[in-house]
């Protein structure tokens, strides 16, 4: 089961991890480990090479992680939020689609 855990911090995102495997299906046609990782890749990208932000991050097989506490938003807020909502709207309409091999926790951030 893939475990997606979204931190907020005053209703805004700060942190999001995703962890496992989704094993919907054999490994390489899995599509919703593919989905669930291309959508938190692809905000991770943004964050990096679109917004040029400098998040603590973990990218390896089977684990992405991203801290945004703490940084320099440099006036990207607005645009932070806009892609770290959209991944998360995604994440939650998979988690819902497929209860069985996704689970979506939201959390308070301390």
């Amino acid at each position: 089961m893939v475990k997606i855990e979204i931190y907020r911090k005053n209703l805004k995102i700060v942190k999001f991890t995703v962890k496992g495997h989704a094993d919907f299906s054999e490994f390489g046609t899995d599509i919703v480990c593919s989905a669930v990782s291309i959508s938190a890749t692809q905000t991770l990208n943004g964050i990096l090479e679109l917004l040029k932000l400098k998040p603590k991050y973990e990218y390896i097989e089977g684990f992405i992680s991203c801290d945004l506490e703490n940084i320099d938003l440099n006036g990207k807020e607005e645009q932070l939020d806009i892609l770290l909502e959209s991944m998360y709207e995604m994440l939650k309409n998979i988690s819902i689609e497929y209860s069985k091999n996704v689970k979506l926790i939201e959390k308070e951030a301390s």
